[in-house]
């Protein structure tokens, strides 16, 4: 006999929502060249060669995500991890084409890929990563 298996909406979703908040968050900017790997990337420790370089306003190891918070959405079965929009600039000079989320203390787990959709190159202006919209959102899926 098959069994399909599927979290209940509120349980999946809250175990990552529930560390959310409590753990330190930020986000970091890769160089143009790096190449997201999901299988083989999880701490910051895989990634931090291709981290965006210092300088032009630009810090090692990103910024802290502030002011997170969380919302279940019964509708989409969906939880939605907020936090403040997180800018380089003025006078930033970077190119990047994705960031990457990462818990900022202890082993620096990777949560999140972050794709800006093309290589953005910033002379002398700013940078913005929005997360007005949601950070991140963790839905329940079909039974698997």
């Amino acid at each position: 006999m098959a069994t399909t298996a599927q979290w209940f909406a509120k349980s999946g979703g809250n175990l990552i929502a529930s560390l959310w908040v409590p753990r330190s968050m930020g986000a970091i900017l890769m160089k143009p060249d790096y190449v997201p790997d999901i299988d083989t990337q999880m701490t910051y420790a895989d990634i931090a060669v291709h981290e965006h370089a210092p300088g032009g306003g630009y810090v090692t190891g990103g910024k802290p995500i502030t002011n997170r918070s969380v919302v279940y959405n019964a509708g989409s079965n969906e939880w939605d991890l907020f936090g403040d929009d997180l800018i380089w600039g003025p006078n930033a000079y970077l190119s990047t084409r994705y960031g990457v989320v990462y818990e900022m203390d202890g082993a620096k787990n990777l949560w999140e890929i972050l794709d800006f959709g093309q290589q953005w190159d910033v002379n002398n202006g700013f940078f913005t990563i929005d997360f007005t919209a949601a950070a991140l959102a963790v839905a329940a899926g079909p039974p698997v």
